[in-house]
């Protein structure tokens, strides 16, 4: 799969001002300003810009100059896209009113399938997607949103303005939300997300947002117990403790109150945490084995060794990559590999997340032809998320920051053959 990533999208190209379909295939003004509001109604607000996106959709700074130029004949910064509402809703309606008419005649003018479409371009690139296992949530979300939307709008009730700010997602308590929520950080955004998404019973949803808030702060309590209670919901359990955050602020260098009431543990019992070069040799050993674990003799021992969790699951279950490659007689040939530069990099005891840019030339070959979808050579920063497992560090997930799953996007190709991991 890509990343859920609401709105964070890939740098894909699209038609512009395609000839316009019959009448009856046209998506009006209203539907296409209805699913503009739904997506922005939908994406995780902080009304900041310093985590590298932009406007209340979350744009890609890339992809707001690209768009602004096609709709709007001008390039927009960033900084004016994120300052100007009513700009970035006009590139946004702009872009949408294309997608949503394509989708429309994908789906066999079916309005609604049209709509769920439309929203999982918006969040992967790849419009069916719509149902798959981590974007069915958001794609019905959207879909509900925009029903309202449309339904206010028809019955001439009052409805969000161009420049009205959305509406905070209510909690139960939001003083119970940790000090730093109130800050415009991306940790803040997904931690915000989950548990609005917690609140509404959509678990997987909210167990994808909390990885990642887990993947900004990996020594973070209250992302750390926010997963486990979701996987318990999703295990049908009951949590141990509430998924909302407690009470007390987050320790900080300046918080010595907690440190000072808490139990003495032995020094010897807590692991040291991975350092930076060690995660760094971890993810070179990963780039070497792939020639071996992607070809053949598609060495699932050293997918073993290297390998834990989601993303372990996605290389060996038995409708995951590597049976997708030899089911289709396929297979990875790869080229130069090199870290270039080290972007990012966090840590704990069990937990560490690096982002690296890596340079590599891939090449897919799909029963001895080359597949042009799936190879690339180039420059991408790219996430690791590592995991200490039985006293040794593995990789738990890698992907781009833009949410391309690399190698593992094998299995969007044939959805009859393996699922999205």
């Amino acid at each position: 799969m890509k990343l859920w990533r609401f709105g964070l999208l890939l740098s894909l190209g699209f038609s512009l001002g395609l000839s316009h379909l019959p009448a009856q295939a046209q998506m009006i003004d209203a539907q296409v300003n209805a699913l503009v509001e739904a997506l922005r109604l939908a994406a995780p607000q902080t009304g900041s810009g310093d985590d590298g996106y932009y406007s209340d959709w979350q744009v890609k700074p890339d992809n707001v100059t690209r768009w602004s130029k096609s709709c709007l004949g001008k390039t927009v910064t960033p900084a004016q896209f994120e300052s100007d509402q009513a700009t970035a809703r006009k590139v946004i309606t702009c872009v949408m009113r294309d997608v949503l008419r394509d989708e429309y005649q994908a789906s066999g003018k079916n309005e609604a399938l049209a709509v769920r479409r439309s929203a999982a371009w918006w969040m992967t690139g790849d419009p069916t997607k719509y149902d798959s296992k981590d974007t069915t949530a958001y794609t019905q979300v959207v879909l509900n949103l925009y029903q309202k939307r449309k339904s206010t709008a028809a019955s001439g009730s009052a409805a969000t303005g161009p420049t009205d700010k959305p509406a905070t997602p209510a909690t139960p308590d939001n003083t119970d939300k940790p000090a730093a929520a109130k800050q415009g950080t991306a940790y803040d955004r997904y931690m915000k997300a989950g548990y609005a998404a917690t609140e509404k019973k959509q678990h997987q949803t909210a167990l994808l947002y909390f990885k990642r808030a887990l993947d900004e702060r990996p020594s973070d309590s209250y992302a750390t117990q926010a997963v486990r209670n979701v996987e318990a919901y999703l295990r049908g359990e009951k949590p141990t403790t509430s998924t909302q955050p407690a009470t007390q602020p987050i320790a900080t260098a300046a918080t010595t109150t907690q440190a000072s009431t808490a139990p003495t543990i032995a020094t010897a019992a807590i692991p040291a945490p991975i350092t930076q070069q060690q995660a760094l040799g971890l993810i070179n050993q990963w780039l070497q084995a792939k020639a071996q674990i992607f070809a053949p003799p598609f060495d699932q021992q050293q997918a073993t060794n290297l390998t834990t969790g989601e993303l372990y699951d996605a290389l060996v279950k038995p409708d995951g990559v590597l049976t997708w490659l030899k089911t289709n007689q396929a297979y990875y040939r790869y080229g130069v590999q090199t870290v270039d530069s080290i972007e990012r990099f966090a840590a704990n005891q069990s937990r560490a997340t690096i982002e690296v840019k890596v340079t590599e030339d891939r090449t897919l070959y799909l029963k001895g032809t080359i597949a042009p979808q799936q190879t690339d050579f180039s420059a991408q920063q790219v996430r690791y998320t590592l995991e200490l497992v039985n006293g040794s560090w593995k990789i738990a997930d890698y992907k781009t920051i833009d949410g391309s799953l690399l190698e593992r996007s094998v299995l969007a190709v044939n959805p009859s053959v393996g699922g999205n991991p």
